[in-house]
């Protein structure tokens, strides 16, 4: 099945993915293809990261991620510096943040890729397309170090930090005029 890789500056492509490919066969595809090493790619689907768990990899291919002819894959390259690997931005917007989100009785918890220069009302859509437990009509708002979040400022503006958590809070928020 054809499926678009997209990774941040670089052109989006099409490459042929088996439906029992592993991750790691699909990095091993897309060393020969485009030369990136590896051990320094991390892809994503739908928001998650697909975990490759190495060479004799078990428990399914690319249908345990539900990837489909079609599908689009985000592609996070490590990129060395000083001796450490570091990520390049991606398409995520700014470099990818994994937050975790928690409603706030707890009914729901989900690790989230977010772009850093995303604004927060990215995250409202991409929990709604996971199905995420949130409160009904929309009325709801989020919570990052018990600060209110403006959905129109990006994460990065916020100062949220891979690990950090982030409650989805029932309600709205009112300010006063200006």
């Amino acid at each position: 099945m054809d499926v678009t890789f997209v990774c941040a500056g670089e052109e989006s492509f099409k490459m042929e993915v088996g439906f029992f490919d592993t991750v790691h066969d699909i990095k091993q595809k897309l060393q020969s293809r485009r030369g990136w090493p590896a051990a320094a790619v991390s892809l994503f689907h739908n928001g998650d990261a697909l975990a490759d768990a190495g060479g004799g990899e078990a428990g399914g291919g690319a249908e345990r991620y539900g990837i489909v002819e079609g599908s689009v894959i985000h592609v996070e390259l490590a990129v060395a510096v000083a001796g450490r690997s570091k990520r390049r931005d991606d398409s995520y917007g700014g470099g990818a943040v994994r937050v975790n989100v928690v409603s706030r009785c707890g009914r729901g918890r989900a690790e989230v890729a977010v772009g850093a220069r995303r604004a927060v009302a990215a995250l409202r859509r991409e929990l709604e397309e996971r199905a995420f437990p949130l409160p009904r009509d929309g009325a709801y708002f989020f919570i990052h170090r018990q600060s209110v979040m403006d959905e129109s400022r990006s994460f990065e503006w916020h100062g949220v930090a891979a690990g950090d958590e982030v409650v989805v809070f029932e309600g709205s928020v009112t300010r006063p005029p200006t």
